[in-house]
């Protein structure tokens, strides 16, 4: 695959290039359905088809399903990728994009714990040291996931995995590609070649190391993700990035955990909550991070491997947060922001004994009501606009998007949104879900989440505007941050969402786990029962 300092590419003079027409789109969108496994072998998507091919495509890259092939498309699929096809896999082909969204797995796996690697031959961009510490270094990314040892092998022996670099013409797109042997169930050793293309220029280390990652993904038994910005993404857009959670959550599904999955970072029994503040998985912000409440009205800050204090007032009852900014509400009502600057708050909200909870979404903060109301913090002084209230029941929870939708649950279990500015013009209420079994809402991004009575966990595809069920296995508590999804179940385990329906990775399953928060970018921290805070060592 490939990475965000494009290499430098011999490309040919633009006089000679030829003009895109529907071959051009023709090719490219075969390339892709290879790539995906999509394509059985011997075969061509007929023309009269490539309307819905492309519909398929635009949903991967989330764009406007037109069935007409697009700039971003032309962008994307003419610029750098990887050269590792898939096999056919007919599940992956027919089933609906919306009903597998994440990782896909080759099948074979490594059946030993010690893998080896060694380069067949190298670059002339870079020494041969730092290549092989490059190397080192890309392997290390999967192996701090998971119980499994990737070494360089031992001086003329065979390795397990060889790693070449070789011309694939000055006009090829591919980065690199992996050749995969096995035996059905394990990968062969010393058939697993990762090749690099030595037409691109690999002096920049952030390039050659996030192409590593993604084909040695490939040498490890993954195929390639249809989500957009994980690592394991066939193609390459010009950022370079960490692993994503999908990519993790891939490489977990074969391998297992590496020990230890869990440590304690703090074991107060007077701990109330838990907080995660968390800004865009393209933005961090100063004050983004992991807080606690504790019921003496404390709260706390981690960072570093250590709590700091920044702010202790008894009056404190709940903490809120998003987009990089920390709250606090007090028993008389009153709300406060955080500076960043030790105990220094913003007294922008007045007290009063009507207000019964606070909720931060999409860069500002709401207000529920004993009446049943909903305010919004203007962010000017102390002054909060109440948005118009449906003449129904009392609001039971609210949750707030990225986009600032606003979903309300209702106490008669009915979900009702209303899109911002909350007006009369564009943001009146309307009633998404009329159902009474309807006990919690979740926002991720601006995806929506409700949960039942009976367990259920449902999903609201917005682009078909349907709910889907996600799962059936006991939820009793959901969390989403971003585009992960956490659920709790009666037994204290704790499961995460593949983004297909059904299929959960667990996370924990110790039991005894209180509450759950997370980050973007998947790291994961929990509350148990007696107060105890353990984060997910990855």
């Amino acid at each position: 695959m490939i990475p965000s300092a494009s290499g430098t590419h011999m490309t040919p003079d633009p006089s000679s290039t030829p003009i895109p027409d529907q071959r051009q789109h023709s090719k490219h969108i075969h390339d892709f359905y290879k790539l995906y496994g999509w394509l059985k072998p011997g075969t061509q998507i007929p023309d009269s088809d490539l309307p819905s091919a492309i519909r398929k495509i635009q949903r991967v890259l989330k764009e406007p399903v037109t069935g007409k092939f697009s700039d971003r498309m032309m962008s994307i699929m003419t610029g750098p990728r990887c050269g590792t096809e898939q096999p056919y896999n007919q599940t992956d082909a027919e089933t609906p994009l919306e009903h597998h969204a994440r990782y896909v797995l080759w099948g074979p796996k490594w059946a030993k714990t010690t893998v080896t690697w060694k380069f067949l031959s190298y670059s002339n961009d870079v020494s041969t040291a730092v290549q092989q510490a490059t190397v080192s270094n890309a392997f290390a990314q999967w192996t701090r996931l998971v119980p499994l040892n990737i070494v360089p092998a031992a001086t003329n022996a065979q390795a397990d995995i060889n790693i070449r670099f070789t011309s694939l013409g000055r006009d090829d797109t591919r980065y690199g590609y992996t050749t995969m042997v096995s035996d059905g169930t394990s990968l062969s050793s010393g058939n697993i070649n990762v090749t690099f293309n030595d037409d691109y220029v690999w002096s920049d280390d952030r390039l050659f190391n996030f192409t590593a990652v993604h084909e040695f993904g490939h040498a490890l038994g993954l195929s390639h993700s249809a989500v957009e910005s994980a690592v394991m993404f066939a193609y390459f857009e010009g950022n370079i990035r960490p692993l994503h959670p999908d990519d993790k959550m891939g490489v977990h599904s074969i391998y297992g955990w590496r020990d230890p999955r869990w440590t304690r970072i703090d074991a107060t029994p007077s701990t109330q909550n838990i907080l995660q503040i968390t800004s865009s998985s393209n933005t961090i912000s100063p004050n983004d991070g992991l807080y606690q409440l504790r019921s003496t009205g404390q709260i706390l800050r981690y960072t570093t491997n250590t709590w700091t204090t920044v702010d202790n007032n008894p009056d404190t009852v709940q903490i809120t947060g998003a987009s990089g900014t920390l709250y606090q509400r007090h028993k008389d009502g009153s709300t406060y922001r955080w500076t960043g600057r030790a105990s220094a708050w913003d007294y922008i909200g007045a007290a009063s004994t009507s207000v019964t909870d606070i909720v931060a979404g999409g860069n500002t903060l709401y207000a529920r009501r004993a009446d049943g109301w909903i305010t919004v913090y203007t962010n000017t002084g102390t002054t909060w606009r109440t948005i118009d209230q449906p003449s129904a029941p009392l609001s039971r929870q609210i949750a707030i998007t990225d986009s600032k939708t606003l979903w309300n649950l209702l106490s008669s279990g009915a979900v009702v949104r209303s899109f911002y500015p909350y007006d009369n013009d564009d943001g009146e209420w309307v009633v998404v879900d009329d159902n009474p079994t309807n006990i919690a809402i979740a926002v991720g991004g601006d995806e929506f989440y409700k949960l039942q009575t009976d367990g259920t966990l449902v999903w609201l595809n917005l682009e078909g505007y349907y709910w889907e069920t996600i799962e059936v296995a006991g939820c009793v508590g959901v969390y989403a941050v971003g585009g992960l999804v956490y659920s709790r179940h009666g037994d204290g385990t704790v499961w995460r969402y593949t983004g297909t329906p059904m299929v959960w990775e667990m996370v924990d399953g110790r039991g005894g786990i209180g509450g759950v928060v997370g980050d973007r970018r998947g790291g994961v921290w929990e509350m148990l029962g007696r107060g105890e805070v353990w984060g997910l060592v990855e």
